[in-house]
């Protein structure tokens, strides 16, 4: 007998043995229990005020491009009620209003969010450290606004409406446009046309630079019409109008008032010059990533946290230095991405201290024991300068 047969031989005597104990229930396959919990369906209620008739109402996920028609909404009141929402997902409202004008919610979190979340806490359950922090700064919004500004390709026009960093991940809402003639993939010329698009961008910083994530983008909107047509478009986005619906099926309500003057740097504006130039709204300075899970010892044993609660333009104009920026109506929702405890110290403050007050209310609800309101911007800076 050779050795070769000599080999396959035993090779097939060890793995009848096998299949054998296997079989009499010897070998237990044993899978890892999953690190959360199915998550619980939920809903989202509350009230959008406007002085303009509000035509019709619905809430969409980005995710699976799925619309849910409201269980209960009041025209008259502006009350709402959406019910049997999958839970631990992200849902925008969306409104039509007479007249046309259409306004959003706009879901920034970045494109695999809830895979990162999970993972950062199987990472804890293996007793693994967690990944590298960092903090997101205006550098890093100059870059993302350098990278839309230089590229070169088939839209020819590119304006950044949103940027929301969270450590070393990044969500950009970008306008696209091409104004000059073009030819369609059909080889037929298409004067007289142009093409618009809204879409989601997701960055990663890599090796000292950041780097878009290839096939990752989701388109919001697409437009190819005349541009008398097209100037009849109107939407405007707004964060707050985007409702996460925790793995436990609850949400924090919503008070939206709809703005009577639209803002041009929120979306698009009907008859509006197609070339129009509008400031970004940069989100997320100085706050780190959203992946650690709220119950690392890290977090626990940090200092004071200083949290500004106005809006993200008026703390790119001026802030505290050692500030994040929460804006009050958001604050409910994203102070557990932080991972910080319930009993760390955190002082809030606002413009003049009304929403700082607001957003204390809201964290002491929350559990959060160790929270101060330190009135608004310049009340904290005379605290400041008198300790010194």
């Amino acid at each position: 007998m050779t050795r070769t047969s000599t080999f396959f031989t035993f090779f097939s005597l060890v793995l009848a043995g096998a299949v054998a104990n296997f079989s009499r229930g010897a070998v237990k396959l044993v899978e890892d229990p999953p690190p959360v919990k199915p998550p619980k369906s939920g809903g989202i209620e509350g009230k959008i005020s406007s002085k303009i008739p509000i035509v019709s109402l619905h809430a969409v996920s980005r995710v699976t491009k799925k619309k849910y028609q409201p269980y209960s909404f009041s025209k008259k009141t502006g009350s709402f009620t959406f019910t049997r929402l999958p839970g631990d997902a992200t849902y925008d409202l969306c409104l039509r209003l007479t007249g046309g004008r259409e306004i959003e919610g706009i879901d920034l979190n970045f494109v695999d969010a809830r895979l990162l979340k999970l993972a950062a806490r199987r990472r804890k359950q293996l007793g693994l450290p967690p990944e590298r922090d960092r903090k997101f700064s205006r550098a890093d919004s100059d870059a993302l606004l350098a990278y839309a500004r230089d590229m070169e390709d088939f839209m020819e026009d590119r304006r950044v409406i949103y940027i929301q960093g969270r450590g070393r991940r990044a969500t950009m809402l970008i306008e696209l446009m091409r104004l000059r003639k073009f030819v369609a993939a059909s080889g037929a010329a298409r004067p007289g046309k142009i093409i618009w698009r809204v879409e989601l961008w997701y960055f990663l910083e890599q090796r000292g630079g950041w780097e878009r994530m290839a096939n990752q983008e989701r388109m919001l909107r697409r437009i190819e019409d005349t541009p008398e047509n097209w100037s009849q478009t109107h939407i405007e986005y707004y964060p707050n109008l985007s409702v996460y619906v925790g793995a436990d099926g609850r949400s924090e309500p919503v008070d939206f008032k709809v703005p009577v003057k639209p803002d041009p740097a929120r979306g698009r504006i009907a008859r509006t010059d197609p070339k129009m130039k509008t400031r970004p709204c940069i989100l997320g300075l100085g706050i780190e990533a959203t992946t650690r899970p709220a119950t690392q010892p890290a977090a626990a044993a940090a200092g004071k946290l200083i949290i500004d609660v106005r809006t993200a333009r008026e703390f790119s104009d001026d802030h505290i230095g050692d500030a994040i920026n929460i804006p009050y109506n958001l604050i409910g929702a994203r102070i557990g991405d932080l991972g910080i405890a319930r009993t760390r110290q955190i002082v809030l403050y606002g413009g003049s201290g009304k929403r700082a007050g607001l957003a204390l209310a809201t964290l002491r609800k929350l559990g959060y024991t160790n929270v101060t309101s330190a009135g608004g911007l310049a009340d904290l800076r005379k605290k400041m300068s008198r300790k010194k």
